[in-house]
């Protein structure tokens, strides 16, 4: 149980929303040395049949693994995005970090998870990254974000007074993607569908 208490401590004070490089550093090393200490528990309980101590016991490592994988993510990510605010690193990348953060564990007895990236792509978005209308409009742009946008432009231009969903079948077409059952159109409050929704 202290070992799970610390590890949640940790998590909440130091890999929280606001993050700094010093703090995930202290972070990701005692992380370790919990992951370290949970392979070797002894159990207290003897009892037979249902032990929560045990079934405590054997997911302990799991979560300490999950802490670390989010605790080097973040120390690893040196900028500012979303639900991630590093205070050392207030600007969201786009040009260095418009990737997805990949996790894994090669080996059972790692003490540290493999990290890799997989880079977005600009040109399949149907809106290119850009200011999100919170804080402040501060960040460094993709690359390709300017040439997305002026593409964008283009294709609103060239079909003028088009709905939503001729423009993303334009800019953005997925629903060959989707299993039949979900291609159906999405209302919005704002602006209902034709069609009244099918009622039991």
């Amino acid at each position: 149980a202290a070992i799970r208490k610390r590890m949640e401590q940790i998590m909440i004070d130091q890999v929280g929303i606001f993050r700094r490089g010093d703090a995930l550093e202290r972070a990701v090393e005692e992380l370790q040395e919990l992951l370290r200490r949970s392979r070797k528990l002894g159990l207290q309980s003897r009892v037979q049949g249902a032990n929560p101590e045990l079934v405590a016991a054997y997911r302990l490592p799991k979560m300490l693994k999950i802490a670390l994988c989010v605790a080097i993510g973040a120390r690893e990510r040196t900028e500012s995005r979303g639900a991630h605010s590093r205070e050392d690193y207030p600007q969201r990348d786009d040009a260095n970090w418009l990737k997805r953060t990949l996790t894994t564990w090669k080996a059972e007895d790692d003490l540290l998870p493999t990290l890799d990236y997989e880079a977005l792509d600009v040109n399949s978005m149907e809106l290119p990254p850009g200011f999100r209308g919170y804080g402040q409009a501060d960040h460094v742009d993709h690359p390709e974000t300017e040439a997305r946008r002026a593409e964008v432009a283009a294709v609103r231009e060239r079909l003028g007074g088009a709905d939503r969903f001729e423009l993303q079948r334009a800019l953005m077409p997925f629903e060959g993607l989707l299993p039949e059952r979900y291609r159906g159109r999405n209302e919005r409050l704002d602006e209902p569908l034709d069609t009244p929704p099918d009622t039991p």
